[in-house]
C-alpha cells in the first residue's frame, strides 16, 4: 500500500438539504480544512459522513472493478478487450504483485479504511463540544459512529476476498493488516498482518458494535420517521440495522457459521414460508420485478445497500460496470451451460432476459444488461442474496426441510412464474440441495461480484474458461491474489502471500 498521508476531508453541503439525492448523489467539493473546525457545525459533521460514503463508491472499489474482479475471475465471462489495465491478468489467472488492479484495489479499500478511522477519532475527539454547541446530538453521534464502524467492517471482509486464503481452508493463514487507528502520517505504516480468524475477528466487532449503535426506527432525511419508507433512497445508500445484519449473514457464511447464519437472517427474514419480508425498521422483501432491481428509482426494497451514481458524479469510464459489460470488454460465456440448456436455465428466465447481443463487432457475443448506463446504481448487497443465505444454512443446520425449499424457489419462481416450485422430495441430501442453491446463486448475482467469493469459501476449484484451458485449484499460488509490490515496498513486516 502506497503510504497514506490522508488529511481529513469535509464535503461541504448545504445546510438546508431538499431531498435525500441532493444529500448523496449530487457532487459537492472536497477540501481540507483544519481539524479543529471540521467539527464545530451539524452540515460539516454530515458532510464527513458523506465523505465516507465516497470513498467506498470510488470506481476502484465498489463503484465499479471490485465487483468485476470478483466476477472475472470465474468462468461466466469471456475477455474481448485484451487490456491488461481492465482486469485482463485477473481474467487469465496470471496477476503478480505489480499487476494494477492488485495493487490499485488494496489502496483505495485502504484510503477508505482510513477515512474511517480518521472519522471515528475525530467524532470522538470533538463529541462533547459539538453537543455543548447544539450540533450534535447523542442519537446522532451513535448513528454515525454506527455507520463508520459497518463501513469499516465491510471493507476488511473485501479486503480478505480477493487477498487471503478462505476461513474455511485454514483460518490461522494471513489475513488483513488491521489499521484501526488513523494514518496522518508515515509513522507507523510498517504493521504485520493479522490472521484470518483475527480479521474476521475484527469484522464481527465492529459490525455487532455497528447493530447496537444504529436507531431502532426510520427516519428519513427531513429526520421524519417513517413507518415503511418505500421511496426514500437513504434507506438504499446509508448504513441502517437491517443492513448490517445482511452483511452479517454474508460474513457468517464465510465462516461456515450456520447457525449464526440462520440467527441474523431470521431477524430480517423471520418467516418459515413465503411471502419473506422484515418486518421491522425498512420492509425489505423481493421486488417483484428481477428488472425493477436495476431501474431507476434503484431503490426497491430489495436493494439493502447500493453505491448510487448521477451523471455528474461516475465511477471512471474504465471502472464503470457498464464499461465492462457493455461495451464488449467482457460479455458472457455462452458455452456456459446456463446459456446452452434450457433445463438449467428456462429460456424465459427473467435473468436471461437482461441479456442481449451488441452491435456490429459485438452482434454475436451475449451482454449483461443489467448495467445499461455508467449512472445504473451499483448493488453491493441485495435481500434475495439474504434468503438464499438461510436457506444454505438451514439446509446445512436442519437438513432440507419445508422452509429452506421455500426460500429458494422465492427467489426462483419470482424469475420463472410458469416453472413448477420444488418441493423437499426433490432433494435426497442436504448436498444436492445446495448444490442447485448454488447454481441459483450464480444465476441470480451474476455480475454483482459474488462468484469469486463462493468459489473460494466453498474451496472449490476456478473452472477453465476461453483461453484458459486448466482449471486453478486452491493449491495454486492464483487462487488468491497476492500481496501489493506497493505495501512490500513501503511495509517492511508485511507477510507476502505464498
Amino acid at each position: 500500500m502506497k503510504i497514506l498521508k490522508t488529511t481529513l476531508l469535509i464535503l461541504l453541503v448545504s445546510a438546508t438539504l431538499v431531498s435525500c439525492f441532493d444529500e448523496y448523489l449530487e457532487p459537492v467539493p472536497a477540501i481540507s480544512i483544519d481539524e479543529r473546525l471540521a467539527f464545530d457545525t451539524r452540515s460539516r459533521i454530515l458532510g464527513q459522513v458523506h465523505a465516507l460514503y465516497r470513498n467506498f463508491k470510488s470506481g476502484q472499489y465498489l463503484g465499479g472493478r471490485y465487483l468485476v474482479y470478483n466476477d472475472i475471475k470465474g468462468n461466466d465471462f469471456l475477455n474481448h478487450g485484451g487490456n491488461g489495465v481492465t482486469g485482463l491478468q485477473t481474467w487469465k489467472m496470471e496477476v503478480t504483485p505489480s499487476t494494477n488492479e492488485v495493487q490499485n484495489c488494496w489502496q483505495q479499500i485502504y484510503i477508505a479504511i482510513n477515512g474511517v478511522n480518521v472519522f471515528l477519532e475525530g467524532l470522538d475527539a470533538n463529541k462533547e463540544k459539538a453537543m455543548a454547541a447544539n450540533q450534535l446530538t447523542e442519537a446522532e453521534y451513535n448513528q454515525y459512529k454506527g455507520e463508520a464502524l459497518a463501513l469499516r467492517g465491510l471493507a476488511y471482509f473485501h479486503l480478505l476476498q480477493l487477498y487471503a486464503r478462505p476461513y474455511n481452508e485454514n483460518p490461522n493463514a494471513w489475513g488483513a493488516v488491521l489499521r484501526l487507528t488513523a494514518q496522518k502520517t508515515s509513522a507507523d505504516n510498517w504493521k504485520e498482518r493479522s490472521t484470518v480468524q483475527e480479521t474476521y475477528d475484527q469484522i464481527l466487532s465492529d459490525l455487532n458494535t455497528a447493530e447496537t449503535l444504529l436507531p431502532t426506527k426510520y427516519y428519513n432525511s427531513s429526520g421524519v420517521e417513517v413507518v415503511n419508507p418505500v421511496n426514500d433512497a437513504t434507506k438504499t445508500i446509508r448504513i441502517h440495522i437491517n443492513t448490517v445484519v445482511a452483511i452479517k449473514t454474508r460474513v457468517y457464511l464465510h465462516m461456515n457459521d450456520y447457525a449464526n447464519v440462520l440467527a441474523e437472517g431470521n431477524k430480517i427474514a423471520p418467516q418459515s414460508a413465503a411471502p419473506f419480508s422484515a418486518t421491522t425498521y425498512v420492509r425489505n422483501g423481493l421486488s417483484a420485478t428481477y428488472s425493477a432491481i436495476f431501474a431507476t428509482p434503484y431503490t426497491s426494497n430489495e436493494s439493502i445497500f447500493s453505491m448510487p451514481m448521477t451523471a455528474t458524479e461516475l465511477p471512471g469510464t474504465q471502472n464503470g460496470m457498464q464499461f465492462y459489460h457493455g461495451y464488449g470488454e467482457y460479455t458472457l460465456n455462452v458455452a456456459h451451460p446456463f446459456w446452452v440448456n434450457n433445463a438449467i436455465i428456462a429460456a424465459t428466465d427473467a435473468r436471461k432476459a437482461i441479456t442481449g447481443f451488441g452491435t456490429g463487432s459485438n452482434s454475436a457475443k451475449r451482454q449483461l444488461r443489467k448495467f445499461t448506463s455508467l449512472e445504473n446504481w451499483v448493488p453491493v448487497i441485495r435481500y434475495a442474496e439474504v434468503l438464499l443465505n438461510i436457506a444454505e444454512a438451514e439446509a446445512r443446520v436442519n437438513g432440507v426441510n419445508a422452509r429452506a425449499v421455500a426460500l429458494l424457489n422465492a427467489v426462483y419462481i419470482r424469475s420463472n412464474s410458469a416453472a413448477t416450485p420444488y418441493v423437499v422430495g426433490d432433494f435426497a441430501t442436504a448436498d444436492a440441495f445446495v448444490t442447485r442453491l448454488m447454481r441459483e446463486r450464480q444465476i441470480e448475482f451474476i455480475g454483482e461480484g459474488i462468484r469469486n467469493m463462493d468459489i473460494c469459501r466453498t474451496l472449490s476449484s476456478f473452472p477453465p474458461k476461453g483461453t484458459v484451458l486448466l482449471p486453478t485449484d486452491i493449491t495454486s499460488s492464483q487462487y488468491v491474489w497476492p500481496i501489493p509490490q506497493s505495501e512490500i515496498n513501503t511495509n517492511l513486516l508485511i507477510q507476502p502471500n505464498p
